[in-house]
């Protein structure tokens, strides 16, 4: 069984849900700041621009090339790990930048988790939030 916690919200002494932080109702209001977050990030001018180049048939041709050649995920390998490779990531955020999109020097082979976590650190360094 696991051990249930209080919310970590200040002010709140509701019992959080299992696994969680938050009780239910903080972990609603937490989830609905999440997809507002998301969802106006996706409205910047730069996301747009960073879809429209993912959408061409350069770029998916160019990742399954790149894929094919360099099947394992680059992180994991430094930890000695072998993990297979899913996503082909920019080393250094394009931002829309077509010749950064496109340089293949700037590609890494990552897995998905590997892809997620970089994603993630990037975006917080960009909003200036705490770092993971």
């Amino acid at each position: 069984m696991a051990i249930r916690k209080v919310c970590c919200r200040p002010g709140c002494d509701d019992i959080a849900v299992a696994g969680g932080a938050h009780c239910p109702y903080h972990e609603d209001e937490r989830k609905a700041k999440l997809s507002a977050r998301r969802a106006r990030a996706k409205l910047s001018s730069e996301a747009q621009a960073g879809a429209l180049l993912y959408a061409t048939k350069e770029w998916k041709t160019g990742r399954r090339v790149y894929l094919a050649r360099n099947p394992l995920c680059v992180d994991c390998g430094e930890l000695g790990l072998v993990v297979e490779a899913t996503e082909v990531d920019h080393v250094k955020p394009h931002r829309g930048d077509r010749a950064k999109f496109f340089d293949r020097s700037n590609w890494q082979a990552l897995c998905k988790p590997c892809h997620s976590r970089k994603t993630a650190r990037e975006v917080l360094a960009l909003g200036g939030g705490r770092k993971i």
